[in-house]
């Protein structure tokens, strides 16, 4: 008898978590990324013989990454048969899960290339968001670089070919965070995505579209 009584209670104890159907009952949903860092284009050319570009995925603190990488960085590569087009073609693709859209996420992407006396300095920050789901979608997002309020600082910049940089760039997901920031642009990245949700439906979340 009280090996049985042993198995009923086991038996309880697995059936939990489940919503009466044999399902686990999930709290969160999950959105698949893919897509590509395409190019970089500068309507004059890329001051830099080379540039390579890194990216890091930001998001808020309810989402976790499940699948994929969180930063990574492309291969050096120069501009191809029109001088104002650097062609990157990395891949990007994660997956990530939460419990409420806040924070949805936001890829930062910062670019790098050697100045004239060959020392590696900043050539812009670009950020997009991740669409929430649908076909693939090109996003040409714009490059821009943190410029010194201070003339001398402004001046030794020119001089030097060293452009400031950021401590940190995902900061630029958050815009309290670089509230008053003197930036230049000049040129773009060409990212394309695709998103897919799942989760959502069993959440009441509702994009405008069935989706799962």
């Amino acid at each position: 008898m009280m090996m049985k009584e042993s198995a009923r209670r086991g038996n309880g104890a697995s059936g939990a978590g489940t919503d009466g159907t044999g399902e686990n009952s999930e709290s969160f949903f999950h959105l698949a990324v893919s897509g590509q860092l395409e190019s970089a284009y500068f309507p004059m050319g890329p001051d830099s013989g080379s540039l390579f570009c890194r990216y890091d995925i930001v998001a808020g603190p309810d989402w976790e990454l499940v699948s994929g990488m969180r930063s990574g960085i492309t291969q050096s590569a120069k501009p191809d048969g029109d001088y104002r087009s650097v062609v990157f073609n990395m891949p990007l693709e994660f997956t990530m899960k939460s419990t409420n859209p806040h924070g949805w996420p936001q890829i930062v992407f910062s670019m790098y290339g050697n100045n004239l006396w060959n020392v590696e300095t900043n050539r812009g920050y670009a950020r997009i968001h991740c669409p929430l789901m649908g076909t693939r979608r090109t996003v040409r997002a714009p490059l821009f670089v943190p410029k010194y309020s201070n003339i001398w600082s402004a001046a030794m910049s020119w001089l030097t070919g060293v452009n400031p940089e950021m401590r940190d760039s995902k900061i630029l997901a958050d815009g309290s965070k670089h509230k008053g920031l003197a930036t230049e642009s000049y040129g773009e990245l060409v990212v394309s995505l695709q998103a897919i949700s799942r989760g959502c439906n069993k959440m009441a979340l509702d994009w405008g579209q069935s989706y799962d």
